[in-house]
């Protein structure tokens, strides 16, 4: 059976998996198309369009529906698509609060059409390897994991835009570290159950501002009517020819050291688990080169991997033995793991099997990432 999808929101991530992974799978059709300013309706000629989602859920002939509309509106469109009837793929997060997470996981009990969420890394080949090898007790128990996320593209995906202020994002430890964070989980395979954390904003706002500018910027402030625009190391053209960051013609270029700017550009995190495992984790938007990694320490020996070599390494703690593992497969899609996470979605519609990046998971990875916000705000060491 082919699964009519109804793609609501063609933002930078909406309408690049739906061209690139959903509308390429045989048992996938993108019937209807949805957004609100109407970006890339014409890579769909095919589909019906619309400016309201709620056209796409009221119409009988789609069978699924992909969310990618900014992260505080996920909630309103999941409790309508149940509603609706709908099978539910939503990209990651959950919702950015405690409240709203709560109430999608209460009005998904018991919903008997699929239900998955965009934690696409569980499904990256160098991903789901350190799982089996973790899973198989080639290290033991894991005791300890260190992870660090290098972004250098921070000020472009998320400070130029509507992640930018609080109000839309509550903290970017829900927009990018949620990923780390819900593999940490997986990876340990236990229940987080405290966490402390640090943050602060210190490179862009007003604070970056006042150090660049001696004065903070007018709020209408953009790369297109800044006069330091060729020059500045965050300009929306100074990233596409130093860096060669340049994910979209519509991305937004607010200054991003306007005083609104308010989440934090760099975190770390210490979590305990359930199973008395111990983690850190840190997260810097304004990096010099991109790199996510992990290091996880077990009884046994250790595991140590990165997503720009893709190589994993294991080394025995008592023996003089090392075993490393490359991954050579070249990911051609936004993602990696975003066929495999397709492929595991039309499954569950068929099938009715849990999804690997679940309602239970993505609860956990949101609601981990709220309370580190909360332990930063307020000082504290926060339960989960």
């Amino acid at each position: 059976m082919t699964v009519r999808f109804g793609i609501i929101g063609l933002g930078n991530r909406g309408y690049k998996y739906a061209l690139r992974t959903i509308q390429k799978h045989q048992g996938a059709e993108i019937f209807m198309v949805c957004d609100t300013f109407g970006h890339h309706f014409h890579h769909f000629p095919q589909a019906l369009t619309t400016n309201d989602y709620q056209e796409v859920l009221d119409h009988p002939e789609v069978d699924a529906i992909f969310i990618a509309t900014p992260d505080d509106t996920h909630a309103e469109i999941i409790l309508a698509a149940i509603k609706a009837n709908k099978h539910i793929l939503c990209e990651k997060p959950l919702e950015i609060s405690d409240e709203k997470v709560t109430k999608i996981e209460t009005a998904l009990e018991n919903y008997d059409k699929a239900f998955e969420v965009g934690y696409v890394l569980r499904y990256a080949r160098t991903y789901s390897k350190v799982k089996e090898l973790i899973t198989s007790g080639i290290i033991g128990q894991v005791i300890m994991a260190n992870v660090i996320d290098h972004v250098q593209y921070g000020g472009y995906a998320y400070f130029h835009d509507w992640h930018r202020t609080r109000q839309k994002s509550t903290s970017l430890l829900l927009q990018k570290a949620t990923h780390s964070l819900d593999l940490i989980n997986w990876y340990v395979n236990s229940r987080p159950e405290k966490v402390v954390a640090f943050g602060d904003l210190m490179v862009f706002g007003e604070v970056g501002a006042i150090e660049k500018f001696g004065k903070p910027v007018p709020d209408d402030l953009h790369c297109g009517n800044c006069p330091i625009s060729d020059t500045c190391e965050e300009s929306i053209q100074n990233l596409a020819k130093e860096k060669n960051i340049a994910w979209s013609e519509h991305w937004p270029d607010n200054c991003v050291f306007n005083s609104e700017v308010d989440v934090d550009d760099h975190q770390t995190v210490m979590i305990y688990y359930a199973n008395k495992a111990k983690a850190t984790y840190q997260l810097c938007q304004f990096a010099a080169f991109y790199k996510r990694e992990f290091h996880f320490f077990g009884t046994k020996g250790e595991l140590y991997f990165d997503d720009v070599s893709n190589t994993i390494v294991v080394t025995d703690r008592l023996k003089s033995e090392t075993l490393t593992y490359q991954n050579n497969h070249q990911e051609t899609n936004m993602e990696p793991g975003d066929e495999e996470q397709l492929q595991d979605f039309l499954d569950a519609i068929h099938t009715g099997k849990t999804p690997v990046s679940n309602l239970e998971s993505s609860v956990l990875a949101g609601k981990l990432a709220l309370a580190a916000q909360r332990s930063i705000d307020h000082e504290t060491i926060e339960i989960i």
